[in-house]
C-alpha cells in the first residue's frame, strides 16, 4: 500500500490532536530540537518546486516516515477498549525526547519506550489484552509487555531491549536481564525482543547519492544484519553459555529482532524513486530446547504483517 505524503501529513494531524484532546503535547526537544513532526517543512519544499535529492532532505523524511508509522499504529486502536494503557508511554512524548531524526543518546528514554507501545499497538490492533509495564513507576522487574489470556491471566510476554553498542557483551547483558524478567514474570511463556535500529542506522543502508533497483534484498540484507548481530553473542561466549542462561526458563530459544530503516527504492510499479520505511522483524535460534507455542508464533507472524499493513 503506498502513502502519499500529503496523506501521511493528514494522518499525523489527526493524531496530533487525538494526543491533544488525550492531554499530550508533543514539542521539540529544548537541547537538540528535535521534531517529530516535520510534515510542514517537506510539503513546504514540495510546494516551492524543490527539484532535489532525498539526500537533502534525508532527516526530515526519515523523521517523517517514523511519525507517520507510529501516528497510524496509534490512530489504528485509538477506540479499542484497552487504549487508555497506552497512555502513560504517551505522555512521555510531553517531554519531546523522541529523537526520529538523529543518533538518540544512551539515556533517552522515551526513545527506548517508543517500542514497547508500538508493539502494544500492533497487539492491540489484534484484539489481544494488553498489561504494558508503567514506562516510569515499574521497578525493571517485568517484561514490559505481557498479552493477556481470555480470563485475563499473564500469557506471554515481550521483554524489549533497544541496542546501541556494537559490543556482543552488551546485547549478552540485556538477553541475560530479559530472561530473568521473563522468569520473574506470571506470564506461562516470553520472548525477548531486540529493538536494532540504532545499530542498523549506522549500517550505511540509506544510498547515498542514488536509489536501489529493488527493495527487497535490502530487506534480506537487513534481516542478515540483526541475525548476525545476535549471531556474534554465541560466537563470543559459546553455545553452553548460551544454554545455560536458558536453560530450565520460561524464556523462549528464540529471539524477536526488530528494526526501521528507511530507503530509496524504485517502485514496483511506477518505477519512481521513493522513500520506503523499510519495517524488519525476524526470528533468530539461540537455544534449541525451549520452543514457543504455536499461539505465540503466530501472534508474532500477525503482530509483523500488522506492523507493514497498518498505514491509516
Amino acid at each position: 500500500m503506498d502513502v502519499q505524503l500529503t496523506d501521511a501529513s493528514d494522518t499525523v494531524d489527526k493524531f496530533e490532536c487525538f494526543m491533544a484532546g488525550n492531554g499530550v503535547s508533543i514539542p521539540r526537544h529544548p537541547q537538540t530540537a528535535a521534531d517529530m513532526l516535520p510534515f510542514w517543512y517537506l510539503l513546504k519544499r514540495i510546494g516551492q518546486g524543490f527539484s532535489g535529492t532525498a539526500d537533502e532532505v534525508r532527516p526530515e523524511f526519515t523523521a517523517a516516515v517514523a511519525a507517520h508509522d507510529l501516528a497510524a499504529k496509534v490512530l489504528e486502536v485509538s477506540g479499542n477498549a484497552d487504549f487508555r494503557c497506552l497512555l502513560p508511554h504517551l505522555k512521555m512524548l510531553n517531554a519531546g525526547t523522541i529523537h526520529l531524526t538523529e543518533e538518540p543518546p544512551a539515556n533517552a528514554d522515551t526513545y527506548n519506550k517508543l517500542i514497547e507501545l508500538y508493539w502494544s499497538c500492533l497487539c492491540l490492533s489484534l484484539g489481544r489484552k494488553v498489561d504494558l509495564d508503567h514506562p516510569v513507576q515499574s521497578t525493571g522487574n517485568n517484561p514490559d509487555v505481557i498479552i493477556l489470556d481470555n480470563a485475563g491471566a499473564a500469557a506471554r510476554a515481550y521483554a524489549f531491549k533497544t541496542i546501541r553498542s556494537p559490543h556482543t557483551q552488551n546485547v549478552y547483558d540485556h538477553i541475560s536481564k530479559g530472561i530473568d524478567q521473563i522468569e520473574r514474570s506470571p506470564a506461562r511463556e516470553g520472548i525477548i525482543a531486540l529493538h536494532l535500529t540504532p545499530r542498523i542506522a549506522k549500517a550505511g543502508f540509506w544510498p547515498m547519492g542514488g536509489y536501489y533497483q529493488d527493495w527487497q534484498p535490502v530487506a534480506w540484507q537487513i534481516a542478515s544484519e540483526l541475525r548476525k548481530a545476535v549471531a556474534a553473542v554465541v560466537e563470543d561466549n559459546g553455545q553452553r553459555a548460551i544454554n545455560t542462561l536458558f536453560k530450565d526458563r520460561k524464556a523462549v530459544g528464540q529471539i524477536l529482532c526488530v528494526a526501521f530503516c528507511p530507503i530509496v527504492a524504485k517502485h514496483p510499479v511506477s518505477g519512481k524513486a521513493v522513500v520506503m520505511p523499510l519495517k524488519v522483524a525476524t526470528l533468530v535460534d539461540l537455544y534449541t530446547g525451549t520452543r514457543m507455542s504455536a499461539d505465540f508464533l503466530t501472534e508474532i507472524a500477525l503482530a509483523n504483517h500488522a506492523m507493514q499493513t497498518v498505514l491509516a
